[in-house]
């Protein structure tokens, strides 16, 4: 969805327009309508970086995801927007309704999530919960931007910092030419499994890559239509040799990296053999790829496009 499309989700008062108060506004999402009746003052944010679209806005909230593979919790692009503030950290993968209530919300914001309808009228029952507009774990940071700022009132803001953020990955774009029209395949790799995960084009992971001027490996390309609605699919380990692109991008658990380079079968996979290969292996590589945000892009993003450019230049 655009973002026009996005906007009007929210129904606005026309003292928004005169430069008023907006509240009470109406958002509708893919569960039903949330009304939030004034403007919130305690947001908890549940899922993957919904917290960057809060702070990205100028608020804390006082409930977020906890994220494991750092030392605090905490995204690193979003310390400096914490002003030294720690809000309570909620545990990855499990709704602990009571947690989220002790925390006495007046907003839940649950967009990036796989949340279902009878989990969001339980949330609903302790504040107003919006979701995806999209579908589960299908928000992009487009979608999670825009979602948020009508929430909070501040829509034209949440505009502004979406195309803010677009115009920094034109700018990459613009600054490495060379990528354009390049192959490439972005997947992950999990020990034990025989396989590399490879993701598709309505992935986030993909989309701004594509967006950029880069292209999916026609090979991926062929997988994505026999299964359309997917975010991806698994390849054995044995059918790399099908596969070929200008670059591979694989991110990585800990320890999973020595494990997939260990592998005969990986390691003589062309792009791996070739070096044009980027392993994303760093907590602040693999959750800013995973979790791109309006936040995420300017923090990470340069230093990415220069290891896609340089794997690139190794040629095929």
């Amino acid at each position: 969805m655009g973002l026009s499309g996005l906007l009007s989700t929210g129904t606005l008062s026309a003292a928004f327009a005169a430069g008023g108060n907006p509240f009470p506004i109406d958002i509708r999402h893919a569960l039903g309508t949330t009304r939030i009746e004034a403007e919130p003052k305690r947001i908890v944010t549940l899922g993957w970086n919904g917290e960057d679209a809060v702070l990205a806005l100028g608020r804390i909230p006082v409930g977020m995801h906890r994220y494991g593979l750092f030392e605090r919790g905490i995204l690193p692009w979003n310390e400096a927007y914490l002003k030294g503030q720690t809000p309570e950290l909620l545990q990855s993968g499990v709704l602990d309704y009571e947690a989220i209530a002790a925390l006495e919300p007046d907003l839940i914001l649950a967009i990036k999530t796989g949340i279902n309808e009878i989990e969001w009228q339980r949330l609903s029952s302790i504040a107003p919960t919006i979701v995806y507009t999209s579908a589960p774990w299908r928000a992009d940071w487009r979608e999670q931007m825009v979602l948020t700022g009508l929430a909070l009132g501040e829509p034209q803001k949440a505009h502004d910092l979406v195309e803010t953020a677009e115009k920094q990955l034109r700018d990459l774009a613009t600054a490495h030419p060379e990528l354009m029209g390049k192959t490439f395949i972005f997947g992950s790799y999990f020990p034990g499994e025989g396989t590399l995960g490879v993701y598709f084009a309505r992935d986030p992971r993909v989309r701004e890559l594509v967006a950029m001027g880069l292209r999916l490996a026609p090979e991926v390309d062929a997988l994505m239509a026999k299964a359309p609605d997917a975010n991806g699919t698994g390849v054995s380990l044995e059918e790399l040799d099908r596969f070929d692109a200008d670059v591979l991008i694989v991110w990585y658990g800990p320890g999973a990296r020595a494990d997939a380079e260990g592998q005969p079968l990986f390691k003589s996979f062309g792009p791996v053999r070739r070096g044009a290969y980027v392993a994303l292996d760093d907590p602040v590589s693999v959750w800013a790829t995973s979790a791109v945000s309006v936040l995420s892009i300017p923090y990470a993003f340069p230093d990415f496009v220069e290891r896609i450019a340089a794997a690139a230049a190794k040629g095929r």
